[in-house]
Formats: structure tokens, sequence, C-alpha cells
């Protein structure tokens, strides 16, 4: 993809370079959420898995290893978990999704078409008598013939709907590429106006990207910025937790991080750490990444003669994994029930304001607990996710355009709830359907509960795309807009599937037949493709006037002269 960036290793260091100038015999880094960008020779791997469902149709991803003689990573795969280091041994056509491509991949530009067909000759046909009359009464001859075959020559073209949907297509697509608005699929302009469900990604769609930290909370339930401005072991603790607790291995990649790791990131380096010193001081040896799934993360280091581990994720996972908690003084307790309570209390506090609430905990652990068994709560992060501008109107707008609008996150459900009552896709909005109930239900019966509900949380990637297909009962036509690798699923399933130009993962403006820069381009890109069919429908009443005239005139010319 155009503008992709990847990581490489050249003369010993690490560089990031365009993905179309990587070269055969590169030394490719791997991490956990990257999409391949050519086909590579495994030479090294750390817990890695892989999703080749792109290639082999396979859904569960597989486990990677060195231990047999040439394991290949293909183009299109995406790394689920872990990391690893590859040999390229192809690129950009060469490859093996190269091939598939070649032989199956989107239309980007409308094809011209022909001119003429069988049935564009019937109505010049009809010409035939009355010029044979004009000829034969008339003198001008030649003038008659030349309006006969202007005539005629007309009402071939006139007839051809694909030549000029080619040329209204063109020009919507000019005028939309204009605006940062691309087509990859010219199919999909003919569908727009048909829409009657708008499916929305939360995170990036709806509420901003640019996650920022708001407080933090230790464990007597006190949000406290200012700590951070003393030297407490706890204090600094935290600060490293923010700086390390991630999947990015390799700090030429932090600026690919995930919003929720960019937000901590930015805190950490607000507060004056050092992610390079870091980086050097903590050697990793452990990493589980995060998934929709398990909803927590653990990342392992070495640190002079120590072992520290952090665990990070939903506060609701992370509480059973914790048997004590730290206080911002650092005196550490045992986490009772009144502990565990608060703390859910304040989490759930951040999700109803349509926030997100995350957990930090850590364990200095021995060789033989790789990794522990449990950990001492460390603190509570709520990070701040207000609505991108403009989302009020744009819902407003397709509720009244008829359009219906429906959130799919894997977000919990307060937070859910509370962006969709804010949002305005349902403002009275009490529950919502979860990845759980969906899991457990027929198609049929998701299809019929969909009916109802606007809002659906807690859904892995599978779950979106049946989702999908249970709204396209009863002939719905459904519109997916996402923007991350967990969308891809639905943004295919979907009749139109829609991500942005920047801040996209690759893997799902690959599975997008549009791409436009914010969600307000969404109704300029539906009144296009509606001002594009009324066009073509303003045509073919055109056509009929105009063939209508000709003929007739020309038959009652004949007719006259005749009598």
């Amino acid at each position: 993809m155009e503008g992709s960036t990847v990581t490489v290793l050249r003369l010993g260091k690490s560089m990031n370079i365009a993905e179309e100038n990587l070269q055969k015999g590169d030394m490719l880094l791997l991490q956990a959420g990257d999409l391949v960008a050519a086909d590579v020779k495994l030479v090294e791997a750390r817990g890695l898995e892989v999703d080749e469902w792109e290639l082999t149709g396979e859904i569960m991803p597989s486990e990677k290893g060195v231990d047999e003689d040439d394991v290949r990573i293909y183009r299109g795969s995406r790394i689920t978990r872990g990391s690893g280091k590859g040999v390229v041994i192809a690129t950009g056509e060469a490859t093996e999704y190269g091939h598939i491509s070649n032989q199956s991949h989107k239309q980007v530009d409308p094809r011209f078409p022909s001119l003429a067909n069988r049935t564009s000759f019937i109505l010049p046909a009809l010409l035939v008598p009355p010029c044979i009359v004009a000829l034969s009464h008339d003198s001008y001859q030649a003038l008659i013939f030349l309006l006969a075959v202007i005539a005629a020559g007309f009402l071939v073209l006139v007839q051809n709907d694909e030549l000029f949907r080619y040329v209204f297509t063109s020009r919507t697509i000019r005028e939309l590429e204009r605006r940062r608005i691309q087509v990859l699929d010219v199919a999909a302009l003919k569908v727009l106006p048909c829409l009657n469900i708008v499916c929305l990604d939360k995170t990036g769609v709806l509420t901003t990207r640019d996650i920022e930290v708001k407080r933090i909370s230790f464990g007597e339930g006190k949000a406290d910025l200012a700590s951070f401005a003393s030297d407490s072991e706890i204090v600094d603790l935290t600060k490293v937790a923010c700086a390390l607790c991630n999947d990015v291995f390799f700090i030429e990649r932090l600026s690919q991080a995930n919003p929720i790791d960019r937000a901590l990131l930015a805190y950490a380096l607000k507060n004056r750490v050092d992610l390079e010193q870091i980086a050097l001081k903590y050697r990793r040896i452990f990493d589980k990444p995060f998934d929709s799934e398990n909803r927590y993360m653990v990342s392992g280091f070495e640190v002079e003669d120590r072992t520290l581990f952090f665990a990070k994720g939903d506060p609701e996972v992370v509480l059973t994994m914790c048997d004590d908690y730290v206080s911002a003084s650092g005196t550490t307790k045992p986490a009772k029930a009144d502990f565990l309570l608060s703390t859910r209390v304040n989490a759930d506090a951040i999700n109803r304001q349509g926030d997100i609430a995350v957990a930090l905990a850590y364990r200095f652990a021995g060789a033989s607990e790789i990794p522990p068994s449990s950990y001492t709560f460390l603190c509570l992060v709520h990070l701040e996710n207000p609505l991108m501008p403009g989302v009020r109107d744009v819902v407003t707008a397709l509720k009244e355009a008829g359009i219906r609008t429906v959130m799919v996150t894997g977000d919990r459900p307060e937070a859910a709830l509370e962006v969709g009552r804010r949002s305005g896709i349902d403002r009275g909005a009490r529950f919502c359907l979860t990845g759980k109930h969906i899991a457990t239900m027929k198609l049929s019966d998701i299809a019929r509960q969909s009916a109802y509900v606007s809002i659906f949380a807690r859904l892995l990637p599978s779950h979106k795309g049946i989702l999908i297909r249970a709204l396209q009962q009863d002939r719905n036509i459904v519109a997916m807009v996402g923007d991350g690798a967990n969308d891809a699923i639905a943004l295919r399933a979907a009749h139109v599937g829609i991500s942005f130009v920047e801040h996209s993962s690759p893997f799902a403006r690959r599975a997008s037949n549009m791409l436009i820069d914010d969600l307000t381009d969404l109704l300029t890109l539906m009144q296009s493709a509606r001002t594009l069919e009324w066009q073509v429908d303003c045509l073919k009443l055109f056509k009929v006037i105009s063939a209508t005239l000709i003929v007739g005139g020309s038959y009652f010319w004949m007719l006259s002269r005749v009598a």
C-alpha cells in the first residue's frame, strides 16, 4: 500500500522505510499488528502467530517458528501475536499475493465502453423509410443524406447508457479525488444510493484517534496527575509502565503504536521519560500481545539483577489477576472486596462517560515465574476519547435521509452506550448486544434482534462480519465504515466497505471499496453517488424524448409528403 512504512535492519541498524523501497535480501522486522509487506523466510520468532486468511482462507491464526526448515510468511498476512525477523525473498508483484492480485483485482478506473452494439441500430434503422422518401421527392439529396447520417449517429450514441455513465462516473471520480476521496471500486458508486444501513466503528470513526491521559487513580481511588511530579518509587514505576507496557518492540516503530499505547507513551514523554534510555536499561524477555478476546497484554523485562513484568488491559480482567494493590505512597495492601468494588465503580464511571479505562499491574518475579501467576495492581488510567468533529451532524443527516446508523465496536458496553447517546445513534439506548450474545445465536436470531438494537459492543472481528451478514437479511443494503485491522472482515462482508485515506490500518484500506478523509466526507460521497444516478436517469428521459421526436417527426414528415 502506497504510503505504508516498514522496519528493516540495514548495516546492523533498524530503520523505517517506505514499503515500495523494500529490496530482496532485506531483514524485515515483524511485530503484532503488522501487515506483512513482502514474502519472507523466517529466521527468528518469539511467540509468533500469523493470520493468513487473505491467502489461505484459514480463519484461525497459525503459529510460526524456526524449528522447521524454510518457514515462510507471505505478503498480505497479518501478525496477530509476538514478533520475529525474516529475510525478504520477494516483493511487489513477484510475491504470492501479487500473483493472486494480478489474477483478480478491483477495478480502480471505469472502463471505456464500446460505442455501439446490435440493439443500438434498431432506432436508426427506422429512419430508412423516411430517408428514402425524402431522397426521391426532394432535390437537396446531399443535405438530406447528411442530416439522416447525423440523426442516425445521434440515435446510436444516445442509446449507449454505458458510454454516458462512463463520462459521468469519470467526472464524479475526479471531483471526489479533488476532495481527497478515493474510489477503489467503481461498482460501489451504484450501490451507495441504495444504502439503508450504515455500520460505524467507534474508536477512530465516531471518536478521535488522538486519545489523551486525563487522570491516573492509585489504589485508594485518588486521582492525582500532580503526583507525577514527585520522585516516589511507585510514581517512577508508573512512568516506566506507561513507556514500556505496549506491543512496540522496536523504538523506531513508536509512531505506529495503537492509539492507547500512543497516549501512554505521550504521557511518559510529557513527564520527562527518556524512551531511548528506558529501552536500553530494560531488556524485553517476554511478551503476550493484546488481543480482543483476552483483553489484556503482558510484557516482561530484565533490569539490572531483577525481572519485572507489567500487565495492561481491561480493568475487569486485570483485577482478576491481582492479589494485592499498591498505593501512591508505596504501601502494598491485599486486594479485598472494598478495593475491588471501588476500582470497578471508578472504571464503570469512566466508561459511562464514553471514555476508556485501562488498568496497569506489575510484579517483580523470579526466574521460575515467567510469566507470574499473580500481579500487584498499580493504577487505573482514565483516557479521554472525545467525539470526532461533525459526528452528530453526519448521524443526523443519515437519519433524515432514511438511513439507519449502527455502532459496532470491541469496546465495553458502557462506553459504547454513552458514545451512542452522544453521537445520536441511539439517544435512549439502555441495552446493547455483545459478542458473547452473538456467539450463541443463530444468524436468523441475530437478524431479528438487530432490527431493534443499534449498538453492539465487545465484538471480535469475526462477530462484526457475522453481524454485517445478519443485517443484510431482508434485502438490506449495508455499508461499513472502519479504520482498524479488526474491521477488515466486516469491510469485506458489507456491500460497501469504507475506510480512511490516512490513520487507517493498511489491512482496512485494502479491504475497502472507498477511502475518505474524515467521516463528514461520507455525506459528500453519498451525495455524489446520488447526483451520478440522477444524471443517468435524466439521460434516460432525454433519450426517450429525443428518439420520439426524431423518429416520430421523420414519419410524420414522410406521411405528409406521401399524402
